[in-house]
């Protein structure tokens, strides 16, 4: 499959790649709620947004663990792409710009039948216009493009718990590829299909799994779902 990046007609930062030059397929819908029918792997730039308003780089799988709050379809999660959004990531900490880096925990739509990961940029109006840290943005998401055939992976990880903004998941990409993040806010209600999809739907085969500051009666949840898959499981 190829890689297609794509952005939003009614994204800030997508009209900022635009201004600098760049052609990449636009969708009239919001980055959350778009529909595409091709075989391609997707990667979209987007605006984050935080409340904190902290300027940041981000980088995400795709799916609503539980309802469906911001696009696509409760209960579903997207196929994510290991080596892809580390090898994106690995380029963006090597930013030279002093701005937070990293991984969020797997959220909002489109629900698609293709891979599809998202690299954003935040977290308010000055950031998303601001020209200078749009292409360092793109140019290193293009350079992880490159990369992905030859990147290494020591193991393929999803992880269960740990914040929204994952620093287990920044760590540990720095030798391994990191497939889905379940937060910690969804783990109480998450279903077994869930558990198991953030598992499975992956182009790279996840090898383990990371139980991250989960409670004990969360900790034996996941395990007991996932004890069929025969798959290694470390709790930190």
């Amino acid at each position: 499959m190829d890689i297609k990046i794509i952005v939003s007609r009614k994204d800030p930062v997508g009209n900022t790649i635009k201004r600098l030059g760049y052609s990449y397929e636009e969708v009239e819908d919001d980055v959350t709620e778009f529909s595409y029918s091709g075989k391609d792997i997707i990667v979209v730039f987007s605006r984050h947004e935080s409340s904190s308003k902290i300027p940041s780089f981000t980088v995400h799988h795709v799916g609503n663990p539980t309802e469906a709050t911001l696009g696509g379809k409760p209960e579903t999660l997207d196929i994510a792409f290991p080596k892809l959004i580390t090898a994106i990531y690995r380029e963006l900490i090597d930013i030279p710009i002093d701005i937070q880096k990293t991984f969020e925990a797997t959220h909002h739509g489109p629900t698609l039948e293709v891979p599809i990961l998202f690299v954003e940029i935040g977290s308010s109006m000055e950031f998303w216009t601001n020209e200078k840290l749009v292409s360092e943005l793109v140019k290193a998401t293009l350079k992880g493009i490159g990369k992905v055939d030859d990147i290494e992976c020591e193991s393929v990880i999803t992880v269960f718990g740990g914040p929204h903004y994952s620093p287990t998941a920044s760590r540990l990409s720095k030798s391994s590829c990191i497939s889905h993040i379940i937060s910690k806010h969804f783990i109480e209600k998450i279903s077994n299909s869930v558990i198991l999809q953030a598992i499975e739907k992956s182009i790279n085969n996840v090898n383990l799994v990371i139980l991250d500051s989960l409670n004990k009666r969360n900790k034996e949840k996941i395990i007991l779902s996932v004890s069929d898959l025969n798959i290694p499981i470390k709790s930190l």
